[in-house]
């Protein structure tokens, strides 16, 4: 009887349980381990949301999106089988100008997203060499060949077949296909 009562107590100790002795959702972090903000939600209601990232996104509309998550109440099961309410956080992309900051949060140590430069399917390279007579010459690349030295010009395929037609070499190394 005496080790019953004193389970709670263990089960806090570990991290797995409230003050109360109750279990909680191994995944659930009820924490705000991160900068928070005041959302504005689309029906004009303010919450304090924790910001998780950040992700910049080129082109048109919002740039800047922020990663929030919410502390909402979801139903789960505790070890004897009972439906209990437990931490549910959600979470969901919103603009940044619906996100007010918070003063004395530091937002320095989200982690930010940047778009990836798109790899293009060509590269054509300005060479002058030996080679060429040591006049000016057009070598066509793959778009992920690493072996360019001079000036290097990204380039779909339309251009590569032009670049091509006009004499351009290809490259030996990467051995990019027809264009």
């Amino acid at each position: 009887r005496r080790a019953h009562r004193a389970l709670p107590r263990l089960l806090q100790q570990l991290d797995v349980a409230d003050r109360g002795g109750r279990l909680m959702h191994p995944a659930a972090d009820t924490s705000a381990d991160g900068p928070r903000v005041l959302v504005t939600l689309p029906d004009e209601q303010q919450l304090l949301a924790t910001v998780r990232r950040r992700r910049h996104v080129p082109g048109p509309g919002p740039s800047w999106w922020y990663l929030l998550e919410l502390p909402l109440w979801a139903a789960g099961r505790g070890p004897d089988g009972v439906v209990r309410a437990e931490p549910g956080p959600v979470r969901f992309w919103a603009p940044a100008d619906v996100c007010g900051p918070l003063e004395g949060e530091d937002y320095g140590d989200v982690v930010t997203d940047r778009p990836r430069a798109r790899t293009p399917v060509f590269l054509i390279e300005e060479v002058v060499g030996a080679d060429t007579g040591g006049s000016e010459g057009l070598v066509v690349h793959r778009g992920d060949c690493a072996v360019p030295t001079g000036m290097v010009y990204p380039a779909a395929p339309a251009t590569a077949r032009r670049a091509a037609a006009a004499g351009a070499a290809r490259c030996e190394i990467c051995a990019p296909p027809e264009p």
